[in-house]
């Protein structure tokens, strides 16, 4: 049948392979009314006709086989084959760290970075704890200007260079810009991608928080301007809900206390945990 719809559906467009599926399927409607799952499938060597659409719909996954196959019926190229299979894994993964993994993989593709610049850029910044200190520190009332004055005023430390790259990177992303005068100043911009993306990027900065907290520890104890402290709770269903509310009016309270500050003089991280160490009669077994 030919390469149905090649110039106007980039799988490098997508960070969904089951939204790419459907942006595909559309397009090769439109340039042969004729095509249909039937004619895909037996193209692809599917035996059941309406595979393609299961699996659009999130009713079916793909095995290494049946990527193979869809991948055949696709009609990609070498490049699109690489990324459409390791799309695929990163969509299907249920361990963060095999996302990751797969994610990484994507941001390699030249293509995938010139169709979604801020992908890659945004992933730097998320996986580094130590990138909004910076952004709060270039606007401290005693910075000098220079990386090492911000590499000397973060603990745990971190190198010129990193200071100096990081620099780069909130620039790069429109946090910091420089004004009239030279200076450096926050603006109010936002990053912003679809949830599947903001997901594993979200989840490496909290763990790259968890990892400062543990780096911290030994440090934290006896400091009267420290707090650190835990609670186990045993409560009802409803009332968690009623707490998570309350840390997110808490959260909120403290960002309009700060918002107005334009010349940090300390640099605080706080960080607030709320998850379960028990299972539901959900999550148990059942004979």
């Amino acid at each position: 049948m030919g390469r149905v719809g090649k110039n106007k559906i980039s799988v490098f467009a997508f960070d969904d392979y089951r939204k790419f599926l459907k942006a595909w399927y559309e397009s090769a409607k439109k340039v042969h009314s004729s095509f249909s799952y039937r004619a895909f499938s037996k193209n692809a060597g599917f035996n059941s006709s309406n595979f393609f659409m299961l699996v659009m719909q999130g009713k079916r996954n793909l095995t290494e086989e049946s990527i193979g196959k869809m991948i055949k019926g696709l009609e990609l190229n070498k490049q699109e084959k690489e990324f459409f299979r390791n799309l695929v894994l990163f969509n299907q993964a249920k361990r963060h760290e095999d996302k990751d993994v797969h994610y990484q993989r994507l941001l390699k593709s030249k293509k995938f970075r010139q169709l979604k610049p801020i992908e890659k850029v945004q992933y730097e910044y998320y996986s580094n704890w130590y990138h909004p200190v910076v952004r709060e520190l270039v606007v401290a009332k005693d910075f000098d200007g220079t990386s090492s004055w911000i590499a000397d005023h973060i603990s745990p430390p971190i190198t010129d260079v990193q200071a100096e790259k990081s620099i780069e990177l909130l620039e790069r992303l429109g946090f910091i810009e420089k004004d009239e005068n030279g200076k450096w100043k926050q603006t109010s911009t936002i990053l912003s991608t679809g949830p599947v993306v903001q997901s594993i990027v979200v989840h490496n900065y909290h763990k790259s928080i968890l990892d400062l907290s543990r780096l911290l520890m030994d440090d934290l104890g006896g400091m009267g301007d420290r707090d650190v402290s835990s609670l186990t709770l045993g409560v009802t269903k409803d009332q968690v809900d009623e707490i998570n509310n309350r840390i997110r009016a808490f959260r909120k309270d403290i960002m309009e206390m700060v918002s107005n500050v334009k010349e940090p003089e300390e640099v605080l991280q706080l960080n607030i945990q709320l998850y379960p160490v028990t299972k539901g009669d959900e999550g148990r077994d059942h004979e």
